[in-house]
C-alpha cells in the first residue's frame, strides 16, 4: 500500500495534474486525488501548489519526492532479487509496431516495464502495418501492435480497440467543416503519405487501396513526428488513426475527421500474439499492461 501512495504521487508530480496521472496509472482520478488528499493530512502539509494550469510541488513536495523515489526504487531491487530467485523477472520481449505506436503508447509501456523488470532486454521493430502479423507469426516477434482485420493463421489478437484511421488536418482547413470525409475530397489538396504501400489491405477496401495507389502525394515519408510538424505547419493533409495524435488533437494543434467509407470506421487495432506457441512468463505480463494501456487509450481518443 505504502509502495502504491508513492508510485500516485511521483506521477501527479511528473505530470503536474491529477488527471494526466490518473490516465499513465489506468486508476480513476478521484482515487488519485483521494490519496493524495490522504498522504497531505498524514504529513500534515500540503505537498502542491495549487495553480490554475496545474500542480506545483512546494518545498516539502520536493523532499517527499526525494524521499519517494529512493524508496521506490530500492523496493523494486528488493523485488528484483527476490523474483529473480524464481526466474520470473528476467527474459527478452521482442515487438513489432507501426510507427504510430511509438508517439507516446509504446515508450510509456516500455519505462514502466523497466520499473518493475529492469533486467528485461528489449527488441522493438518500427513496421508497415500489414507486416507485423507476419513479424510475430514467423517468430521475429513475440507482440505485434497494429491495425487488426484479417489475421493470418498463427496469429490471434488478444486486445482490440476501436481507433480506426481518418483525416489528420490544421484547424482553419476547409475540409474541418465536414463531418465525414469522402475520399474524393482529399483529392484537390496536398496529401502527405506515411508509405508508398496502403496502410491496409485492399481486401478491406479496395476503394481505399486505389485511392492510395493513384494518388500524386505532396510528400511520401515514414516519419510520423515529421509528418506531424509538416501537417500543422499547413503543408497538407494525412491519413492516420488518432493513436500518434492524442496530445495534439487534445490542445487543438491539429483535428481528426472520419473517413465516408464504413469499412474503414469500422477498423481496429490491436495486440497480435502467437497462437501456436506460449510466451515466456514476463512477455505475457507485458502484453497484459500494453492491454490494459491500449484500453486506456481507446477511451481517451474517443472523447476527442
Amino acid at each position: 500500500m505504502h509502495a502504491s501512495v508513492l508510485k500516485y504521487f511521483i506521477e501527479v508530480a511528473s505530470c503536474g495534474s491529477v488527471r494526466k496521472a490518473s490516465e499513465r496509472l489506468f486508476v480513476a482520478a478521484s482515487a488519485v486525488n483521494r490519496q493524495i488528499h490522504k498522504l497531505e493530512d498524514e504529513l500534515g502539509v500540503e505537498l502542491f501548489d495549487r495553480m490554475p494550469n496545474g500542480l506545483r510541488l512546494n518545498p516539502a513536495g520536493e523532499r517527499l519526492l526525494k524521499h519517494a523515489q529512493e524508496t521506490l526504487h530500492q523496493f523494486q531491487v528488493m523485488r528484483t532479487e527476490l523474483d529473480a530467485l524464481k526466474g520470473e523477472r528476467t527474459g527478452h520481449v521482442k515487438v513489432a509496431a507501426m510507427d504510430s505506436f511509438f508517439e507516446e503508447l509504446l515508450p510509456a509501456a516500455v519505462e514502466e516495464f523497466l520499473q518493475i523488470f529492469p533486467a528485461v532486454t528489449y527488441t522493438i521493430t518500427s513496421t508497415q502495418p500489414m507486416e507485423v502479423p507476419q513479424l510475430v507469426m514467423s517468430g521475429q516477434a513475440d507482440v505485434g501492435l497494429s491495425f487488426v482485420s484479417r489475421l493470418p493463421g498463427g496469429v490471434k489478437a488478444v486486445s482490440l480497440a476501436s481507433l480506426p484511421i481518418g483525416i489528420v488536418l490544421p484547424p482553419g482547413h476547409p475540409l474541418a467543416k465536414h463531418e465525414r470525409i469522402a475520399l474524393k475530397d482529399c483529392a484537390g489538396y496536398p496529401f502527405l503519405r506515411s508509405s508508398s504501400h496502403p496502410v491496409i489491405s485492399a481486401t478491406l477496401s479496395a476503394e481505399f487501396a486505389a485511392f492510395w495507389d493513384d494518388m500524386e502525394p505532396a510528400a511520401t515519408c515514414n516519419s510520423t513526428p515529421l509528418l506531424k510538424r509538416l501537417i500543422m505547419g499547413g503543408k497538407g493533409i494525412s491519413c492516420f488513426s488518432k493513436i500518434a495524435f492524442i496530445e495534439e488533437l487534445r490542445r487543438g494543434d491539429l483535428l481528426w475527421r472520419p473517413f465516408a467509407l464504413p469499412a474503414l470506421n469500422q477498423l481496429q487495432v490491436g495486440i497480435v500474439v502467437p497462437s501456436q506457441r506460449a510466451l515466456p512468463h514476463v512477455t505475457q505480463n507485458f502484453v497484459g499492461r500494453m492491454a490494459r494501456r491500449l484500453t486506456q487509450l481507446e477511451l481517451t481518443a474517443a472523447a476527442l
